[in-house]
């Protein structure tokens, strides 16, 4: 084949006198050849060639088929399928078909449409630690930041809270609506254990996470597994945190390092934003007006837990002991902690039955009340006997009052003479 490059270099040593013999000798060409191509006006075009079907063709669908139903199937595997059908082709051919359609399949798994919601459409939720370090009493605690972002203005809100557990989840989920003043239509969040029991396409909440919801009137929307871009809008942004020294320094109390991340929200808020070329706190204040209101009462985060009150009028949670009154004893109460905070109420049934602050492991929160009663002196506490006759439906008799007869200080003993011991014994003592 004589390639383009080559007839222009025929036709110009022809048109400065070289004569066939030379042009040839030049070339490296036949004599036939170069006269071949000065007879051309123009070269010869050479197309690509039509493909010619190969001997793995006929075996397409069932490998497409096989891979549909076990994507993680071996390229060995699947050349044994066919080459029992009848493939009288090499592996190699195999391996390469699989290896294109892999690659096909990261890249359509991995392929977006970067788009924008509307206002007060969609917010989107996600967490970032443990980060441990950060307080000065006790660098061991870890702590984890909660974030909520909406997504057309881009306003955020983060707060710290003690472990992604479900409580504090929901806790914070509360706190960022109140903060933004309202709900949007929907909320994207991750895959965690805590609220997902089970991902798309089975979809499966956890019944807190969808009663919180369904008190708010937002709708969840978890994105599918491996699909970060789905949460682009939050999925990187965790990391003004550390550009910011936030996790380089030390705090007194969860107070202060909440009040250094606050801080970083706001500046955000003021800062020109790359994507939509405004600044989110004030394109937030637009958006103010989508949200839909807040329920008139916030939905209550925390999570019932069932104890058994021991013996010693306490219940156990937490590793640590609080006090109930002993009436209750041997029975079953409901404990319910505040995820942010040191409260703990304590119910029977629908009563409130204590109040208490938690205190830390091993130690007994004791509410002097609940046990008063039981220090008054035992055979005072001692239940009294009531009347078995009363008629049916008569109220109880009151008790008997108890007859306490004295002990004589003084006893009189009667004196007898000794002759009478004598007679009564036969005369022997």
């Amino acid at each position: 084949m004589v390639r383009g490059e080559v007839f222009m270099d025929v036709k110009l040593m022809h048109r400065q006198g070289a004569s066939i013999r030379e042009i040839a000798r030049r070339t490296g060409l036949s004599r036939v050849t170069v006269r071949r191509i000065l007879s051309r006006v123009v070269p010869k075009a050479y197309g690509p060639r039509s493909p010619r079907p190969g001997k793995l063709e006929a075996y397409v669908g069932h490998l497409e088929t096989a891979l549909a139903l076990k994507p993680e199937v071996r390229a060995t595997v699947l050349y044994e399928q066919i080459a029992g059908l009848g493939y009288g082709g090499h592996y190699e051919a195999v391996k390469r078909w699989v290896r294109g359609r892999r690659r096909e399949e990261t890249a359509r798994r991995r392929a977006c449409v970067r788009f924008e919601s509307g206002p007060g459409v969609e917010a989107q939720i996600d967490w970032k630690g443990p980060a441990r370090g950060l307080l000065q009493h006790d660098a061991a605690v870890a702590v984890y930041f909660f974030r909520f972002v909406l997504a057309w203005s881009r306003r955020r809100w983060t707060l710290v809270v003690p472990s992604l557990k479900l409580a504090p989840t929901l806790a914070g989920l509360r706190w960022a609506l109140e903060q933004a003043g309202g709900v949007p239509q929907r909320l994207v969040c991750d895959n965690p254990k805590t609220l997902v029991l089970r991902p798309k396409p089975h979809l499966v909440l956890h019944p807190a996470f969808a009663d919180c919801c369904r008190h708010y009137g937002v709708e969840p929307a978890p994105a599918w597994p491996y699909s970060p871009q789905r949460k682009g809008k939050i999925e990187r942004s965790f990391q003004d945190l550390e550009q910011a020294g936030v996790l380089d320094r030390t705090y007194e109390s969860l107070g202060e390092l909440q009040a250094a991340v606050t801080a970083c929200d706001e500046q955000h808020a003021g800062r020109l934003h790359g994507t939509i070329g405004e600044r989110p706190g004030e394109r937030f204040e637009r958006e103010r007006a989508a949200l839909a209101d807040l329920p008139a009462v916030a939905f209550d985060p925390r999570v019932p837990e069932l104890r058994k009150v021991f013996s010693d009028c306490c219940v156990s949670y937490g590793a640590a002991f609080y006090s109930v009154p002993y009436r209750l004893v041997g029975s079953k109460v409901v404990v319910k902690a505040d995820p942010l905070g040191d409260g703990i109420e304590i119910f029977a049934a629908a009563e409130l039955i204590a109040r208490h602050t938690r205190v830390p492991k091993g130690q007994t929160s004791l509410i002097e009340e609940h046990v008063a009663a039981l220090r008054r002196p035992r055979v005072d506490r001692l239940p009294q006997r009531g009347s078995t006759t009363a008629p049916v439906g008569a109220a109880p008799a009151a008790p008997r009052p108890r007859s306490v007869v004295p002990w004589p200080r003084t006893l009189d003993v009667t004196q007898r003479p000794i002759e009478e011991y004598l007679v009564a014994t036969g005369g022997a003592l």
